[in-house]
């Protein structure tokens, strides 16, 4: 099976080689050449400089491949989102005029901010993808049109796999293997990597500090009422009224800037404060969800298990 490792500049050096690492695996457990690779630049310069400055020698363009399977689209390290869309158009513009080229490969694979520049191609326009949950925002923006689940870390939609942050791409790779070579061979090559189990969901590493960076000073208003009156019923008519907005432009801002919606965000936050409030205090479990505004602790202790993959009691232990 032939691959394609597309290269941007300034690409996330340990994302690229990772891949290569788990293929070159992949091949000695089966104690044969199943997969090789070619690594693509998208430009005639074929020495490309990591985020940190490394030089990555690639094969060649991706013009001057043929026959490949596979392609691997390599995100950069991110900048913000006008740099990941200025990216995003770099990368639109160097493949100008390879859309039948494009189209004709099996399969698509992309992880954090490569998920973006597949995007920007339009072969994700039919498909469900995930991405790096922080990349929630940018999704909304420019590409609403497509499906974007931020919570799963890696995703499969026909012959397209997309995957979260960074070290998504080992489970990103793995599951590819596993699809194609085998789940037992996707075991071994785990075994001999140490590669731990995949998380359930990314919801375990958003932060919140994250979602307040925006403009949008109405939406900002509406999370700074969510904390402060965590405790109380915070339905979504009282949050739009609060800034004199219509439930449904409420919705769609928050979905802009914070890349869910306000009520998946109140959700988000009492979590949060509950497993601060486990750390921080010693608050009893019934006495933490009526702080955070759950008149039912088992409900609180249902959402957090299922959030955070773990249960509040094993949580503070």
């Amino acid at each position: 099976m032939h691959v394609v490792l597309l290269c941007p500049p300034k690409v996330f050096a340990s994302a690229l080689t990772g891949v290569i690492d788990i293929f070159n695996v992949a091949n000695q457990v089966m104690g044969r050449q199943f997969f090789t690779w070619k690594i693509a630049a998208l430009s005639s310069e074929l020495q490309v400089a990591s985020s940190q400055g490394l030089t990555i020698h690639c094969d060649a363009t991706l013009t001057e491949l043929r026959g490949y399977d596979v392609i691997v689209w390599v995100g950069a390290q991110y900048s913000g989102p006008d740099t990941l869309w200025e990216q995003c158009r770099q990368v639109t513009q160097a493949l100008n005029g390879l859309d039948n080229t494009l189209n004709g490969c099996r399969y698509h694979l992309a992880g954090c901010c490569g998920v973006a520049y597949l995007a920007a191609t339009g072969l994700l326009n039919e498909h469900r993808v995930t991405a790096s949950w922080w990349l929630a925002p940018f999704f909304a923006k420019y590409f609403p049109h497509i499906d974007f689940k931020a919570d799963e870390i890696v995703f499969r939609s026909d012959n397209v796999y997309t995957a979260g942050a960074a070290h998504s791409y080992l489970h990103l790779i793995l599951t590819f293997i596993s699809d194609m070579a085998g789940k037992e061979v996707a075991e071994q090559i785990a075994s001999w990597l140490a590669i731990p189990q995949k998380s359930a969901n990314q919801n375990q590493f958003i932060r919140l500090s994250v979602l307040l960076d925006h403009a949008d000073e109405q939406v900002r208003a509406v999370q700074s009422l969510i904390e402060e009156k965590l405790n109380e019923t915070l339905s979504l008519k009282r949050l739009a009224g609060a800034v004199y907005m219509s439930e449904r432009s409420l919705i769609r801002r928050f979905k802009q800037h914070v890349g869910m919606t306000p009520m998946d965000y109140v959700r988000l936050v009492r979590l949060e404060k509950s497993k601060h409030l486990l750390a921080s205090s010693t608050l009893s479990q019934e006495q933490i969800a009526y702080k955070v505004g759950y008149q039912d602790p088992q409900a609180l202790a249902k959402q957090f298990k299922k959030h955070f993959q773990t249960s509040m009691k094993a949580f503070r232990e």
